[in-house]
């Protein structure tokens, strides 16, 4: 038996080089994202074929069953749409309607306040063919109820530790780790996060951040953890002002989002400290008014139109294998720099 590789296979460099295109919009063409001109397609599956590359069924690269003339109903809780974090669902929300538009799907997006979310969870599944629950962290009561209808729904930006549903996210345990170790190799020995728990993803966020810094075999560090009310610009302000005064040495902070990160480098200026050169931010998302801040926010990359484009997919999954296990979908994501995040110096400030 012959067990050396096929290196004669195509692979999908050799289509770039040949199209001359990149590495990633050849994997999108084939893949059947949107948003590529025709031409470029046109190209890549031409010399994809030439070359001999195994190509899915023209219509619907993904496989499943088509969306065109389908249903999707898109559920979303008002309070969370209409807060600090509005913009990261607006481009999700976005992103949807461009998949809707294109793969001929009708999308009803309806914002409801939180305690209506669990009866449209539950009892308006029969309006639609295709169910995305966006933001929304339903119990496990409520999960059980949702998991004996027809309909299941993918949840979007969410989590179930139940492994019942399937759900798409960001990264977050390895999001935390890498703002975590950033700070670490810009020498900061005394760290805080800044944020809520109120949501699973979240506190992933906090989990990996923690075992980031727990995990550096060095003994001259301290964490220090406090959580805001809420998710806001204002609440941040006074964590801030209250760790500071508390732990006058703190050279680094990671928080939940940026909307944290921006009250607290309001917060830092206020108290008359230099971002990075006293005191290090990093957020996490990479909203639009991150690059807008003065200095520009360091932050975590998450790419929210990629969330929705997946989410799309696996309830596209859900169609046409309804009694399938679940599948749990996290999407990596990136550091940005800025210039909020710099090399630690010794503390001079005191309480």
């Amino acid at each position: 038996m012959n067990d050396t590789p096929d290196i004669s296979r195509p692979r999908q460099s050799d289509i770039a080089q040949r199209a001359g295109v990149s590495i990633s919009t050849v994997s999108r063409v084939l893949a059947g994202e949107k948003g590529i001109s025709a031409s470029i397609q046109t190209k890549v599956l031409g010399v994809a074929a030439e070359l001999g590359y195994p190509l899915r069924p023209a219509g619907n690269q993904t496989g499943g069953v088509p969306l065109e003339g389908k249903k999707v109903l898109a559920l979303m809780s008002a309070e969370r749409a209409t807060g600090d974090i509005g913009a990261f669902y607006h481009d999700i929300f976005d992103m949807l309607r461009s998949l809707a538009q294109t793969d001929g799907f009708e999308l009803d997006i309806r914002l409801l306040h939180q305690k209506q979310v669990d009866d449209a969870l539950t009892q308006r599944v029969c309006e639609a063919d295709g169910l995305l629950a966006i933001g929304l962290d339903p119990e496990d009561e409520i999960i059980h109820r949702i998991t004996q209808g027809v309909l299941q729904p993918v949840l979007v930006n969410s989590a179930d530790p139940s492994m019942m549903l399937d759900c798409v996210s960001p990264s977050n345990f390895y999001g935390g780790a890498l703002a975590a170790r950033r700070l670490l190799e810009l020498g900061h020995r005394k760290v805080a996060y800044i944020g809520p728990q109120h949501r699973h993803t979240i506190r992933e966020r906090m989990r990996g951040f923690r075992h980031a810094i727990l995990d550096e075999e060095r003994t001259t560090y301290d964490e220090f953890l406090l959580s805001t009310v809420d998710s806001g610009f204002g609440q941040a302000g006074d964590a801030v002002r209250q760790l500071l005064a508390r732990n006058p040495d703190l050279t680094g902070i990671f928080c939940m989002n940026d909307a944290i990160a921006l009250g607290a480098l309001g917060a830092a200026q206020e108290l008359g400290l230099a971002v990075p050169d006293d005191l290090s931010i990093i957020g996490f998302d990479d909203l639009p008014f991150a690059e807008l801040s003065t200095p520009r926010l360091s932050t975590i990359r998450v790419d929210r139109r990629e969330i929705a484009r997946e989410a799309v997919e696996l309830m596209r999954r859900r169609m046409t294998e309804p009694s399938a296990n679940a599948r749990q979908v996290q999407l990596g994501v990136q550091l940005v720099e800025g210039q909020t995040a710099g090399q630690a110096k010794k503390a001079t400030r005191h309480a």
